[in-house]
């Protein structure tokens, strides 16, 4: 369990289970649904003593937040509570944190025990839908010191947080875009391999998460080209990722893109 303070959800697992559970009524499952998927997300929490009462208390922090809190999740949260649950991993952080966990703690018991706030009904977030690039279109960008840069759609990675066209950085410099010939036999730049990481393309995972988050277009970027019945990998690893003005920033600043690595 990662932790970065010692709020209750200070840490990966709690923070992973407050968005499941979010996400679940952003789905409009009723409340017993919610809680049954996270239950089952979560199942090998439950299944271990030194990390069950864990799981009840983000769970019932969680509830109470948007006022679903219900009984059984209240009362699993404050067992665990009054009987120290999670608390050794605070004893060898030392005692000031140890301090501040109790306290966040309290401050939760208190809440779970209090009037608890009329239901909120939580929305899905505005997500990004890719109509416009598909597997084998090839966008252009022509940096400030008049360089060509290329990369081709490889596919596009759908998840509930949007659409993100997967950009293969291909290895080609030139004054000009070359025909479509040349262009589908391009590969990618490739990344050296590290300590921790193989040799791997170049490939870009490109996201909006906000409607005014700029466009390709926006950022330069131009339609160039269309490879026919190009083959479209939609899961390919999220070597990189970034928003389109990043990523015009990176290819403004670094002729050799694999350098910058």
């Amino acid at each position: 369990m990662g932790a970065w303070g010692a709020g209750v959800f200070a840490n990966d697992t709690a923070a992973d289970i407050r968005s499941a559970y979010r996400e679940a009524l952003e789905d409009d499952l009723p409340d017993d649904e919610a809680r049954e998927r996270v239950l089952e997300q979560f199942s090998y929490l439950l299944a271990r003593d030194d990390s069950a009462g864990e799981f009840w208390i983000a769970l019932a922090a969680a509830q109470s937040q948007v006022g679903r809190l219900d009984d059984d999740a209240r009362d699993a949260a404050l067992t665990a509570i009054d009987r120290g649950d999670g608390l050794d991993v605070w004893v060898e952080a030392g005692t000031t944190e140890l301090a501040r966990r109790r306290a966040a703690l309290q401050k939760l018991r208190a809440q779970l025990t209090g009037p608890q706030p009329a239901p909120k009904r939580l929305r899905r977030p505005w997500r990004h839908v890719e109509t416009e690039l598909t597997a084998g279109d090839i966008l252009s960008y022509t940096t400030p010191d008049g360089r060509l840069v290329l990369f081709r759609v490889a596919g596009i990675r759908h998840s509930r947080y949007g659409d993100a066209p997967s950009l293969e950085w291909l290895n080609w410099s030139g004054p000009e875009l070359p025909p479509v010939a040349v262009l589908s036999r391009l590969s990618a730049h490739m990344v050296p391999a590290s300590i921790s990481m193989p040799r791997r393309p170049l490939i870009y995972s490109v996201t909006r998460f906000r409607r005014k988050d700029a466009t390709w277009r926006d950022c330069g970027f131009h339609l160039a080209a269309r490879l026919p019945n190009w083959p479209s990998y939609d899961d390919l690893p999220q070597n990189f990722s970034a928003g389109w003005r990043a990523l015009a920033l990176t290819a403004d600043k670094h002729p050799d893109p694999v350098a910058a690595r």
